[in-house]
């Protein structure tokens, strides 16, 4: 059942109402049911995956808060964990399970919060499941550790208008993004994937770049749809995206962009190996050649290349994957070697004070993004260097409307360009501190219903649909 489907849209409406008519005490039953409807509509891979991940994290967290060898118990546990997302992902090609890699992470992340003292474990296995089944995040995340989620699922919360209302936007917004946007450009960007002999350079470049936006509005859509009608429960999922075309440099790229994965890598992987006994002792034995800041820092640095690495084969166990991982962990590993030398110069030339600097730290970080996208939408290393290749091929741009003309209609043009302006004015307001779906939702009456009616108008004759009437699948999901 896709979240932008209306199946789907009938469940979330239930849920919403049982929730709001139950007792404040049990109103986190509604959230069960609705998670429980779902994932049985998923079919039976997902109801024993979801259940077992569920068990073994119940399970778990009871006996590492009772059992001696805390540790070895912690990595049983975490063994099989990610052992069955491992074999599900890569060996079992046939099983289709939902949610599997943010069911995994989110259960592995609980198990080493109790392993930490951070959280208590759950005496109710029903409520574990709710944790680990939500099924607004099932489908791609957000991953959420327990103080973030856990509580907020079983708190009964009232009605507040103003929150509903603002969560209705936001649920509006994604689809917009989702329908209008994202779905529109797949016409463009699909070209990649095929015979590109027949294009000029210039234009796979551009559709190079229109996946980039694809991908954003696909996944923030879909942030925004589950975040959205979660906040009309009283529920606030944390934030997955923030605004990541302003990135100033790779690293804040990827502090804006899937946040929630970055930060599951950095809590349970990365910090802890940087303050590892090996990486201590890795630290003090650089230091004694390689001066002491950089001897400091080199630790940091091979556990983000580390991460990364690990982060690009998540998302498909390729050469591809590979190469997307080290690429990116090898821009970030020299980035952390040379911060302070950046931090010298900064200071010496004062180029913080100067406002021409941002605008080219903001070219520079997407020149470096970019060549890694061309690893990202092909299966083969082949294929992503032959597309690399032919970007270099044909700058010809006589008939340049006609070749733009032959990939999609004008006016599906006009409205993809219109669309992405209207999402870079919305990330631009936010990015200033001002909130859209929260001003309109304290909006005048006369205010708020119709510009919500001008975008779900907007949404209905503008969205591209699928054959059976639901909107194409996201991208994210075959991660």
């Amino acid at each position: 059942m896709s979240i932008l489907s209306f199946e789907f849209l009938l469940l979330a409406a239930g849920t919403l109402i049982i929730y709001y008519v139950l007792p404040i005490g049990v109103r986190w039953l509604a959230l069960l049911g609705g998670s429980a409807f779902f994932v049985i509509m998923a079919g039976w891979q997902s109801i024993i995956h979801l259940t077992g991940i569920a068990a073994v994290t119940w399970l778990g967290g009871l006996l590492l808060e009772r059992l001696e060898k805390k540790k070895m118990w912690l990595c049983a546990f975490l063994a099989l964990e990610l052992g069955a997302m491992l074999w599900v992902k890569y060996d079992a090609a046939s099983v289709t399970v939902l949610g599997l890699s943010y069911v995994t992470f989110q259960s592995a992340g609980f198990l080493i919060d109790v392993y930490r003292g951070k959280v208590k474990a759950q005496k109710n296995p029903l409520k574990i499941w709710l944790f680990t089944g939500y099924f607004l995040q099932l489908a791609q995340g957000p991953i959420s550790s327990w103080k973030e989620l856990g509580d907020q699922l079983l708190t009964g919360h009232c009605l507040e208008p103003v929150s509903f209302v603002s969560g209705f936007s936001l649920m509006l917004w994604g689809y917009f993004k989702k329908m209008v946007l994202a779905d529109r450009l797949a016409a463009a960007t699909e070209i990649l994937v095929g015979d590109i002999s027949d294009f000029p350079g210039w234009i796979l470049i551009l559709c190079v770049i229109l996946y980039i936006i694809r991908l954003y509005g696909d996944f923030s859509g879909g942030m925004d749809v589950v975040r959205g009608i979660s906040r009309m429960l009283g529920i606030e999922l944390p934030l997955n995206f923030l605004r990541p075309f302003f990135s100033l440099s790779v690293a804040e790229y990827w502090r804006r962009w899937h946040i929630t994965l970055g930060g599951w890598f950095r809590s349970y992987l990365m910090y802890p190996l940087t303050a590892s006994r090996a990486g201590l002792k890795l630290g003090k034995f650089a230091s004694r050649f390689l001066g002491k800041k950089t001897g400091r820092v080199l630790p940091t640095a091979l556990a983000t290349f580390l991460v990364f690495l690990l982060i690009g084969i998540w998302h498909s166990f390729s050469w591809n994957a590979v190469i997307y991982g080290a690429y990116f962990g090898l821009l970030m590993a020299i980035s952390i070697l040379l911060d302070p030398l950046w931090r010298k110069q900064n200071r010496r030339w004062k180029l913080n004070e100067k406002k021409w600097i941002s605008p080219l730290r903001m070219v520079r970080t997407w020149i470096l993004i970019i060549p890694a996208q061309f690893f990202a939408f092909t299966e083969s290393t082949s294929k992503s260097l032959g597309v690399l290749k032919q970007c270099f091929v044909n700058w010809d741009f006589s008939n340049a409307f006609g070749q733009l003309t032959g990939i999609m209609p004008e006016w599906e043009w006009m409205i993809a360009w219109l669309a992405f302006l209207a999402v870079l004015l919305v990330d631009l307001f936010c990015e200033i501190g001002f909130d859209p779906c929260k001003k309109l939702a304290k909006a005048r009456i006369w205010v708020r219903w119709p510009v919500l009616l001008a975008l779900l108008l907007t949404i209905l004759v503008f969205g591209i649909y699928g054959p059976s009437g639901d909107s194409s699948a996201f991208l994210y999901t075959q991660f």
